[in-house]
């Protein structure tokens, strides 16, 4: 047996608080976002219809109210992990995404933003050029969403074009860390990546990434 009170089973302790905290934080973004995977799921196999329209303003409606402000209570469960070490998040998400509620105008507008790019990319499928461009502008798109979550949940910079303009590259490596987590879980079907890590080892990774405060040792 491991001796929890050696160096190794410190160690050991340490890692399990780590992954724990990890857990905590993507599955209190996975159980708020459930009925959105859900919805979009639907969305992708539908043809255009009246049906599709509807859906598509139900997905804009809840990417609003989970999403968007969800993404950014990941952050500041993150900063608050990094500042104030590893604890279990479920209460403190909540209580995060709670309240960047009261950012409603921003968060309807980055998700009308984000339906709108989901119907762009599906009308523009057959047109590679097309298709190609409107692939780019998503991706300037994620960047901007990465840019303000941080920036909501950290005010570390003096506004989002401040954090925009001083950080690209580190804007761009999280948007594709968020991107390539996400897909494994469809290329893959990874669900369980859905469930225990892949929102928050993305933010994890973006947070440190854009230097935001780090005040414990991992």
């Amino acid at each position: 047996m491991i001796n929890l009170k050696s160096k190794n089973g410190q160690r050991l302790i340490a890692s399990g608080n780590w992954l724990w905290s990890l857990f905590t934080i993507n599955f209190s973004f996975f159980i708020i976002n459930f009925s959105v995977i859900l919805t979009a799921i639907i969305l992708f196999n539908l043809k255009f219809s009246v049906t599709y329209n509807v859906v598509l303003i139900i997905l804009w409606l809840m990417m609003s109210v989970f999403t968007i402000p969800g993404l950014a209570a990941s952050y500041a469960a993150v900063q608050e992990w990094q500042i104030n070490g590893s604890i279990s998040f479920f209460k403190y998400f909540f209580k995060k995404w709670f309240d960047f509620q009261k950012n409603y105008r921003l968060n309807f507008g980055l998700g009308f933003f984000a339906s709108m790019f989901i119907l762009l990319n599906k009308l523009t499928v057959g047109n590679p050029q097309w298709h190609m461009a409107v692939l780019i502008l998503t991706f300037v798109y994620f960047m901007a969403l990465v840019t303000i979550s941080f920036q909501l949940a950290t005010a570390k910079f003096a506004n989002y074009l401040t954090l925009f303009v001083e950080r690209p590259l580190p804007i761009i490596i999280s948007v594709i860390v968020f991107l390539i987590l996400i897909l494994l879980n469809f290329v893959l079907q990874l669900a369980f990546l859905s469930v225990i890590c892949s929102i928050s080892l993305s933010t994890y990774v973006s947070y440190r990434l854009l230097g935001g405060q780090v005040a414990k040792k991992d």
